[in-house]
């Protein structure tokens, strides 16, 4: 798994964009791309949160 984001990148909304990219072996199997529903207070938050997107995901795999 891979999970990176950028935070308050938008500077209009200043709302983060997340991602992540689920491996099985070195075959991707599942990724995603999209801003998050709420506005970060920091960077670490905004981690925080693509890695809970993340690990959902794996979870559902």
């Amino acid at each position: 798994m891979y999970a990176d984001v950028n935070w308050a990148d938008d500077p209009n909304d200043r709302i983060s964009t997340s991602g992540y990219i689920l491996f099985f072996g070195p075959n991707p199997v599942s990724w995603s791309s999209r801003k998050q529903r709420a506005v970060a207070r920091s960077s670490t938050e905004a981690e925080c949160k693509s890695v809970a997107n993340a690990l959902a995901e794996i979870t559902w795999v």
